[in-house]
C-alpha cells in the first residue's frame, strides 16, 4: 500500500483553494494550503510535499519568483511545481516557465477531471525522474 501523496497548494484566492483542493482531496491526495507565496515557500521547506501547485499572481510575490527561490534551495529544488493561473501564456512566457523548471502550467478554467489527470501525471513524472 502506497502512502498518500502530499500537495502544497499556494494561491491567494480562498474560493479557488477550496474548489481545487476539494477535487484533489476527493482524488486521494493530502493537501496543504498557503495563501501567500512566501508562506508557501516556508511550508515547502518544512513539509517537503510531493508537488507544489502555485498561482502566478499573488499580492506578496509572483509565482515565478517563488518557483525560482524554491529551485535554488537544496531541500526544495527537486519538488515539481505546477503553475495554476488565469494567465494566457505567450511563447515567451512558456519559455520562461520552463526556465524556472515548472513541470506544467494549467489554466484555472480547466475541466476538473483533466486537472486531476495532469496533477497525477506531474507526480508520476517526479517518481520516474528520481
Amino acid at each position: 500500500m502506497t502512502s498518500k501523496k502530499h500537495i502544497l497548494f499556494i494561491d491567494d484566492d480562498p474560493f479557488l483553494r477550496r474548489l481545487f483542493g476539494a477535487k484533489l482531496l476527493a482524488a486521494g491526495f493530502e493537501v496543504l494550503y498557503a495563501d501567500k507565496g512566501h508562506v508557501g515557500r516556508e511550508m515547502a521547506r518544512r513539509f517537503l510535499p510531493d508537488l507544489i501547485i502555485l498561482d502566478i499572481n499573488m499580492p506578496d510575490a509572483n509565482g515565478f519568483e517563488i518557483a525560482g527561490l524554491l529551485k535554488e534551495e537544496p531541500r526544495t529544488k527537486s519538488i515539481p511545481i505546477v503553475f495554476l493561473t488565469n494567465e494566457d501564456f505567450s511563447l515567451e512566457a512558456e519559455k520562461a516557465v520552463k526556465e524556472v523548471f515548472v513541470v506544467d502550467y494549467i489554466h484555472k478554467s480547466i475541466d476538473m477531471d483533466e486537472f486531476v489527470k495532469r496533477i497525477k501525471k506531474a507526480i508520476e513524472a517526479k517518481a520516474v525522474n528520481r
